[in-house]
């Protein structure tokens, strides 16, 4: 079952309408997603270039080469794994704050 019961229609001038959907397309959000979003406060960010998304993608691959390296040395003993791991999270910190600055959208204030 939908958890919003309530349809509310609107009407709008050719110009809004062309507004609206220029908006919520640079959003990445349809028309009903990003009035939600303003209703509630939060104004949604425009949706980075390809180049963000590769780059967290590259960020990713570096996290996972440094893990395999790090599983290898740890079988032969030769590494502070403690160490390695809390450099680690660091770097999966930095996705979520990168994400965080780029994507989620901020309260209006």
């Amino acid at each position: 079952m939908r958890s919003r019961r309530i349809k509310k229609q609107i009407w709008l001038n050719d110009d809004e309408d062309y507004i609206m959907k220029c908006k919520s397309e640079a959003v990445g959000m349809n028309a009903s997603d990003y009035i939600r979003h303003l209703i509630v406060g939060y104004k949604p960010k425009e949706k980075p270039p390809e180049k963000f998304y590769e780059d967290i993608k590259g960020i990713r691959n570096i996290g996972n080469n440094i893990n395999q390296i790090a599983r290898i040395a740890n079988a032969k003993g030769i590494i502070d794994v403690p160490h390695l791991k809390k450099e680690i999270d660091k770097l999966d910190q930095l996705i979520i704050d990168i994400k965080n600055k780029y994507l989620r959208p901020e309260k209006d204030e």
